[in-house]
């Protein structure tokens, strides 16, 4: 299973990113990283992050600077396994619904539960990465099954076919 080592908390707040980052040190074998811009983010990927807490509003970055989406859109062009969270005080189901459809894993609304529910968010993503290892794992599993069920009825059917086998009751 791949592990959680690196967090990323982008957000042009540096109070709310140093809140989310205090939050999330229970933690303790994770390496939080913040930055107030997403371009100083996407500047940073090659820090391997796997989740990415990414505000949806730049407007302290200035004007210039990427909306969430458009950051949300580079960072799944540059590693799609990065699972991305969107933080925002947007409060419309239609701003959530668009994150959603652009890869983000989850859309948090910023207010007095957001603490609690990125922690929820990061065992959730935990969660998500055991069960597909578990998948892998089975997968695997049912090739090989596959693989050595198919050899069995080769050798029985070449056995048969050379006369070897030719007892009733084995076709």
């Amino acid at each position: 299973m791949k592990e959680i080592k690196t967090v990323f908390i982008v957000d042009d707040d540096m109070n709310q990113a140093t809140m989310v980052a205090d939050h999330l040190k229970k933690f303790k074998n994770l390496t939080l990283k913040t930055f107030s811009s997403g371009e100083e983010c996407l500047k940073n990927l090659t820090l391997n992050p796997q989740i990415i807490f990414l505000d949806y509003n730049f407007d302290k970055a200035g004007k210039d600077a990427m909306n969430g989406i458009k950051i949300l859109d580079k960072i799944k062009e540059t590693n799609p396994s990065i699972e991305v969270v969107m933080f925002s005080g947007q409060e419309k189901i239609e701003i959530a619904v668009n994150t959603m459809k652009h890869g983000a894993f989850d859309y948090i609304i910023k207010n007095e539960s957001s603490f609690h529910r990125s922690e929820n968010v990061i065992l959730n993503i935990i969660r998500k990465l055991k069960l597909e290892s578990s998948v892998r794992l089975y997968k695997r599993l049912f090739i090989g099954f596959a693989i050595a069920f198919l050899s069995m009825l080769i050798a029985v059917g070449t056995l048969w076919a050379k006369g070897m086998i030719h007892e009733a009751g084995w076709f």
